[in-house]
């Protein structure tokens, strides 16, 4: 007979048991990495519902761009906000009409990770520290977090992480941020964990090209959306002084994961969308009105050009605004601000013992000890995919394939589209990418 005093015990125990099983939340496709310094960074495997298989395909690890968070590869729409109600544009492709996913929610049509999967792939969305929310928030670590420490501690964590589960050479890559990491990984850098740990300063980053080559034949390939390096900002002689950097060199987490939810559930989708549209539809008629005669460090319309609201839907502008966008470490807004002011493409100034308390960033010299990115790009030799945006703003497309395509080492596959119309925010879901960029990707995906 059962006991019934201990009847509670053991459906909770079994309860318990059946979460570890799903992901250990019940959270629909949480995987948790723990990173070489302790920090567990979360990431969602993605399938339609909890009822649909994953894909045995090959896996694709997306990482989300700075101020973004992993919802950015998987547009739908949410429980919570019914009012929801988007039909498909009339030149939507027959793949589109004929999904059942799609057919229930209309705005996964935007969904990269939801097209990814139709062509059988195993797509994967990690958040880095510090980053994520609605059960994928990662765990925040240190307020003195850099770009550094994302790319060569959460990003090597998750890549891992997905190797193990899946038993398969990933593609990686991601947007802006996450594709400069992804790239960057294959250089084979790290850092002292111990030291990130401590939390009393972050040590120099390091890589070998012994750890290099391990990480290229584990990996095979690597997909860009507008991969991010040195930036354009304006007037960077303005800009280049001890106020400027004194307050990026301060650090600290900006948690807009924990305001902007409750910000956003006081205003209608209207009033979201529509002030979005508004702001940037104006920044972009600027920019294309200046005249071609100044000098473009004087063109900060240019640099603010960076979502092209014409190129998106109003309601993917609304689920951005209260689901995509996320917090960010200072430390990651200083590095990008040192490249693009100081013209070089390097870890954080403030990195080792001896720099932690230097405020401005220092020229390069020859035996400075800091580590330069754009030296190593060699090291990367798998085939590379890129999607860059039409604008230009944040990521050049020029630049960047100078810095990626002609730095690493050439491969055949090698190929990037410049999308047009596109800016950078949306040239990841906007209405040209089922058209346009998610078939290229698609095709070049097919043809590894």
């Amino acid at each position: 007979m059962l006991d019934l005093r201990i009847a509670p015990l053991s459906i909770l125990l079994l309860f318990t048991l059946l979460l570890t099983a799903c992901g250990g939340s019940g959270v629909e496709g949480l995987y948790v990495a723990n990173t070489a310094d302790g920090i567990n960074i979360k990431m969602r495997r993605y399938r339609p519902d909890p009822g649909a298989a994953y894909s045995n395909g090959t896996p694709v690890v997306l990482f989300p761009g700075i101020t973004l968070n992993n919802h950015q590869f998987d547009v739908h729409s949410p429980a919570w906000l019914n009012s929801y109600n988007y039909r498909l544009p009339d030149d939507a492709p027959e793949w589109a009409w004929s999904d059942a996913a799609i057919e229930k929610d209309n705005l996964k049509y935007f969904s990269l990770a939801h097209y990814l999967y139709r062509q059988g792939y195993d797509v994967w969305m990690p958040n880095y520290r510090g980053v994520g929310r609605g059960g994928y928030d990662s765990e925040h670590g240190h307020p003195n977090a850099n770009l550094d420490v994302w790319c060569a501690l959460d990003v090597p964590a998750a890549i891992e992480k997905v190797i193990a589960v899946t038993n398969k050479r990933p593609v990686i890559g991601g947007h802006s941020t996450g594709g400069l990491c992804a790239y960057l990984y294959l250089q084979g850098i790290t850092m002292d964990a111990a030291v990130v740990a401590a939390g009393n300063y972050l040590p120099h980053v390091t890589s070998s090209a012994e750890l290099a080559q391990i990480r290229n034949q584990q990996v095979l390939g690597f997909l860009g959306l507008d991969p991010a390096g040195i930036p354009f900002y304006p007037y960077t002689w303005l800009l280049d002084n001890p106020s400027m950097f004194a307050g990026l060199a301060q650090g600290g987490l900006v948690d807009l994961d924990a305001v902007l939810p409750w910000v956003m559930s006081l205003l209608p989708p209207v009033i979201v969308s529509g002030a979005l549209d508004l702001t940037f539809k104006t920044i972009t008629a600027f920019a294309n009105a200046f005249p071609s005669g100044l000098p473009q460090w004087a063109n900060i319309f240019g640099a603010l050009d960076f979502w092209r609201t014409a190129n998106m839907n109003g309601y993917v502008e609304d689920f951005h605004a209260r689901l995509v966008i996320s917090s960010f470490y200072m430390g990651v807004t200083a590095q990008y601000s040192d490249w693009a002011i100081n013209g070089v493409f390097r870890e954080h100034w403030q990195n080792g013992y001896e720099n932690r308390d230097v405020v401005m960033p220092p020229d390069r010299t020859v035996g400075d000890g800091y580590y330069y990115y754009g030296d190593n790009m060699s090291r990367m030799t798998v085939p590379a995919f890129a999607v860059f945006s039409e604008s230009s703003a944040l990521v050049d497309t020029e630049t960047m394939v100078g810095i990626l395509f002609d730095g690493k080492t050439k491969d055949p596959r090698d190929s990037w589209i410049e999308v047009p119309g596109s800016g950078h925010i949306d040239v990841v879901n906007g209405n040209q990418a089922p058209l346009v960029s998610f078939p290229a990707m698609a095709a070049w995906l097919n043809a590894l």
